[in-house]
């Protein structure tokens, strides 16, 4: 296990401490949409690293159909232009369905109990949260950074809005000064790209340029993916 010793570093009077921030997914592809929120995230909030963790088997979405291997592969060369941004395949080396809940207690046993550690999920995600299996326990191993469009308008179960209540904070720096325990709502316009889009244009033979990263289009056009 990971040492729980956490040099601290002072801002604004207050301890800051080394933090890990995570995007999990299908990424079936990643593209430039998944990317654009990772380095805004970084840029605002400058965590120390920022780990994208691709799924082995979707809870509650169908299998991709394509491989395990090829989808870590195009995580990994879209990564190359970033250095903070980190490729985590612990998911798919387990090979068993992706719970969120047991990715987040083996990164606590790894990283100890004091480092921030910061999930990060978009609106969608967020809204079926009570659905997630032990989702009450998510906050207690990290905290949650919702991805929102500007100007959304709250609008959760009664649930999810007692949770939200009980655990938001007003401002990001919050989640870098304790280890977990907190929800913090980014508003982001993001890019209109979806993978499903992706996957849908590579079956009608069609320009994916632009949507993802040069070295990611090669490699689905020079293996023939998603066609």
């Amino acid at each position: 296990m990971a040492s729980s010793v956490n040099t601290p570093t002072e801002v604004n009077g207050q301890a800051e401490l080394k933090s890990v921030a995570i995007m999990g997914g299908t990424f079936d592809p990643i593209h430039n949409g998944h990317l654009r929120v990772a380095v805004e995230i970084l840029d605002h909030h400058n965590f120390s690293e920022l780990r994208l963790i691709p799924c082995y088997q979707p809870v509650h979405k169908k299998h991709p159909i394509i491989s395990s291997e090829d989808r870590l592969t195009m995580i990994k060369l879209a990564c190359q232009s970033d250095s903070r941004l980190l490729v985590d395949s612990r998911e798919i080396v387990r090979q068993e369905p992706s719970y969120t809940i047991n990715t987040l207690r083996d990164l606590r046993q790894e990283l100890g109990e004091k480092t921030p550690l910061v999930m990060i999920v978009g609106m969608d995600s967020f809204l079926s949260l009570p659905a997630w299996d032990s989702w009450h326990d998510i906050i207690h191993y990290a905290h949650i950074l919702v991805v929102s469009r500007p100007n959304w308008e709250q609008d959760f179960v009664r649930e999810l809005a007692d949770f939200y209540e009980n655990y938001r904070v007003e401002s990001a720096e919050e989640l870098k000064l304790s280890a977990a325990g907190k929800i913090y709502l980014e508003a982001l316009t993001p890019l209109s790209i979806s993978s499903s889009m992706i996957r849908t244009l590579c079956r009608q033979k069609a320009s994916i340029a632009y949507l993802l990263p040069d070295n990611v289009q090669r490699f689905i056009e020079q293996n023939e993916l998603y066609i």
